[in-house]
């Protein structure tokens, strides 16, 4: 296999959000591991407290809901095993929790490019040409074509 074959063309690669590098969708090409890897748990803990705070209580009873309130409660334990005790006792009562927790991340990877873009404009503002760009990049993500998109907005020269 030649090394073109493995390496997809814009037109041929998959395109959907989910496929595509949080890193390379913010336009992040520094920073050491550590960094990124603790960014990635940043971004799980915020999708986990939303989860929590407001999607928990629509998805189970009352009844549950006093257990879940319950188990967060608990001082007794450190915050990643409540964690843990609180992810296995709701995995029992949604069964699709993983993939609403997928979903909500892909929701979150939208609204960072989203905001990256609004940044965007608002720092090219005097520059027609860029911002023409950024409108390019708006429209391929309306298509839902995420890594042109992001290529888009990469190839913008700061």
């Amino acid at each position: 296999m030649s090394d073109t074959a493995q390496q997809p063309t814009t037109n041929q690669s998959n395109q959907a959000l989910e496929d595509q590098n949080i890193f390379f969708l913010l336009g992040v090409t520094d920073g050491t591991e550590q960094e990124k890897e603790a960014f990635l748990d940043e971004l799980q803990l915020v999708i986990w407290d939303d989860f929590v705070e407001n999607d928990v209580q629509l998805l189970v009873t009352e009844e549950e809901m006093t257990e879940v309130r319950k188990i967060m409660d608990s001082k007794d334990e450190a915050n990643d095993a409540t964690q843990e005790k609180l992810v296995t006792y709701l995995e029992k009562l949604i069964p699709d929790l993983e993939e609403i927790m997928l979903e909500k991340a892909i929701e979150l990877k939208e609204d960072m490019v989203k905001e990256r873009i609004a940044g965007m404009k608002e720092y090219f503002a005097d520059n027609q040409q860029s911002l023409d760009q950024i409108t390019e990049a708006e429209t391929q993500m309306s298509q839902g074509n995420w890594l042109t998109t992001a290529e888009k907005l990469n190839s913008i020269a700061v």
